[in-house]
């Protein structure tokens, strides 16, 4: 007896795609392929010549999962001068993209001129539909809205019981929302907004769901590092930081290679000599990959990292290194 082939849904055919049957099965060709099926608990990939290759569903869910919700480097989502997430209204924030980090020359691109331009203007756009329009416009690209605990309107004390909602081109007021209540995260990219769109049939797909996306699980690790980097100052008896590591880094010259992570560090301070700064692992090169491994192990070690930009007197390591 033959099963009956079931049509894929908007989630289904965002899971089971040529580039997750790749990931999830590392000999995988992806040519010659007519059409990808469902049959049970199996993907079935039908070739053009009519033959058929059967895989089973929950590998390709695994490695959707792991590409959706998978770690960018360090610098992906840093804006200019390294700045970090910009507090926006709601416990929204606004994440930028790392225009400046991708080259050399990414400083001086137009649309990291633009972030450096609005950087500290967005706070002043209160309508949530207009600042994620001007964010993601195909001629500005800047970032993100994105609210990983989920936005919360506090009550406003002239309206009573009701807030202004920033969706609200109208501004008038809507119900009360307790702001102590947990909301889900958001993101206003692409892939998070396809994932709540479709979210039943995700759900339906891999029970209990919840939808992700890269930006997500980035902030997630920077507010961990910056947790941890808070802990490690606050354990230090005294408070006096002597264990130090200045970090600097230097983009790709092209679209091929990476860029170069330097360490230094002392035990004198941050504002040691450069003479008393020591380079990392001298015979090692580091690149924005190592970034996040680097900044947990020397924390975990008791150093506490600054970029070397904010201590004038290593001002010119980078050009002697």
């Amino acid at each position: 007896m033959t099963t009956q082939l079931l049509e894929l849904n908007p989630a289904q055919a965002a899971i089971y795609t040529r580039s997750n049957l790749r990931r999830a099965i590392p000999d995988f060709d992806e040519t010659d392929i007519a059409a990808i099926n469902l049959r049970g608990d199996s993907v079935i990939v039908v070739r053009t010549d009519g033959s058929e290759q059967v895989y089973p569903r929950e590998i390709i869910i695994a490695a959707y999962q792991e590409f959706t919700g998978r770690l960018k480097d360090f610098f992906a989502y840093l804006g200019p001068n390294y700045r970090g997430p910009s507090i926006w209204h709601n416990n929204g924030y606004i994440l930028f993209k790392g225009w400046t980090y991708g080259h050399a020359l990414g400083h001086i691109s137009p649309n990291a001129k633009l972030q450096e331009a609005w950087a500290d203007k967005f706070i002043h756009i209160k309508n949530q539909t207009k600042l994620e329009t001007l964010l993601q416009s195909e001629h500005a690209d800047l970032g993100y809205l994105i609210a990983p605990d989920g936005f919360r309107y506090m009550q406003s004390p002239e309206l009573g019981s009701a807030v202004v909602d920033p969706q609200d081109n109208n501004g008038e007021s809507q119900p009360k929302v307790n702001e102590h209540q947990e909301h889900a995260p958001y993101c206003s990219c692409g892939s998070f907004t396809r994932q709540m769109n479709n979210i039943q049939d995700f759900q339906q797909e891999i029970p209990g769901y919840k939808p992700t996306c890269i930006h997500l699980t980035w902030l997630k690790k920077y507010r961990q590092l910056l947790s941890e980097r808070s802990r490690v100052r606050t354990e230090i008896p005294g408070g006096a930081v002597t264990k130090c590591v200045a970090w600097a880094y230097a983009p790709p010259e092209d679209h091929i290679s990476k860029g170069r992570f330097l360490l230094l560090h002392t035990t004198s301070g941050s504002m040691a000599p450069i003479s008393h700064w020591r380079t990392y692992k001298p015979n090692e090169v580091f690149t924005q990959e190592h970034a996040w491994d680097l900044f947990f192990s020397m924390l975990g070690a008791g150093y506490v990292p600054f970029p070397l930009t904010s201590l004038p007197q290593l001002s010119t390591a980078l050009k002697n290194k």
